[in-house]
């Protein structure tokens, strides 16, 4: 079982986070040593906060920042760093528990009235996806079919810019993210930028 970490300032004890995980355990710094297996919730803005998301994934432990406000800006920020989640701090436990899930399904939690933004942004994002080892499975069509996905376009324009049929780019679009464990456009875009 993964031990639930909340990193922030001993005040601040929502009492949703109790009654969705009983068991969990609330520090103002990063545990030493981590555990093996944990789900670390952090408190964006607080001291070194991108580092440590980046401390916590170096080792494999999945991070869900907890913000007073949503903004796209700390959104995109918490991506980059590598957290797999982004929620306000006063979100119910049926929410902190379906959060979890997701990500122990290998997805990534973004808040609804922000995912139509952070769409945008990754689109206008330059993609430096090419040295990802993960590619290294696909075919020279399918990485070329990536290449247009994460311009934004659309299954009917890949097929006039590849000349090939709409059939065809789904084809590829089902072998894409089957080989790379995906659910969809959305998660390989987030993925990949």
């Amino acid at each position: 079982m993964c031990q639930n970490i909340f990193i922030m300032q001993d005040e601040i004890k929502p009492p949703s986070w109790l009654e969705a995980f009983p068991d969990s355990i609330i520090h103002e710094s990063v545990p030493e040593p981590l555990p093996e297996k944990a789900f670390v919730w952090l408190l964006a803005g607080s001291l070194d906060w991108c580092l440590t998301i980046e401390r916590c994934v170096k080792v494999n432990i999945s991070v869900i920042v907890l913000t007073n406000k949503l903004d796209i800006k700390q959104l995109t920020k918490s991506l980059q760093y590598g957290a797999k989640g982004y929620v306000n701090l006063n979100v119910n436990s049926r929410t902190l528990q379906q959060i979890r899930e997701t990500i122990l399904h290998g997805g990534i939690w973004v808040p609804e009235q922000l995912l139509l933004n952070l769409s945008s942004v990754l689109l206008t994002t330059p993609s430096n996806y090419k040295s990802k080892n993960k590619l290294k499975s696909l075919t020279e069509r399918e990485i070329q079919v990536v290449h247009e996905v994460i311009k934004g376009l659309t299954n009917k324009q890949i097929a006039r810019i590849l000349d090939i049929t709409e059939r065809t780019v789904k084809e590829h679009m089902t072998s894409i993210l089957r080989k790379l464990d995906l659910r969809d456009r959305r998660q390989l875009i987030l993925s990949l930028k």
